[in-house]
């Protein structure tokens, strides 16, 4: 498997990964220029496999750890391996930049299972996120 880093750009090419990335994704995927700057994308043989993002926008050593997805076409054993080595290469990059805390929120038990199989502490109370577009 391979890893390679991902920030949108205005190119067919970065488009077209955009668009299999929001495919993966069971909701409402944010527009393309409002994705976290720092992306990890998990290939193998030419497929995609797993991508991750993380909003590293704020002045504290602390980033958010976002859109967790893996390509629903593969199998179980391959996802969490491709969600594995996504998360052990966003978090060394992270730790690179000085950042010490990496958080989220889910309201999928499967991804907090399997964020506890990645080194996540749990939290299993329910949170409401909010948002708002400006």
């Amino acid at each position: 498997m391979e890893v390679e880093t991902y920030t949108y750009e205005d190119t067919d090419e970065s488009h077209s990964l955009y668009l299999m990335i929001e495919s993966w994704f069971d909701g409402r995927f944010p527009e393309p220029e409002l994705l976290p700057k720092l992306g990890v994308l998990v290939k193998e043989d030419d497929e995609y496999l797993c991508f991750v993002c993380a909003d590293m926008s704020n002045n504290i050593p602390r980033a958010y750890i976002d859109y967790l997805m893996t390509n629903p076409e593969i199998g179980a054993l391959k996802r969490y391996k491709a969600a594995k080595l996504a998360e052990e290469f966003l978090c060394e990059r992270l730790r690179d930049h000085g950042y010490s805390l990496i958080y989220g929120m889910t309201p999928h038990a499967g991804i907090a299972s399997l964020s506890q199989k990645l080194g996540f502490q749990v939290d299993m109370t329910p949170n409401i996120s909010i948002y708002k577009l400006l």
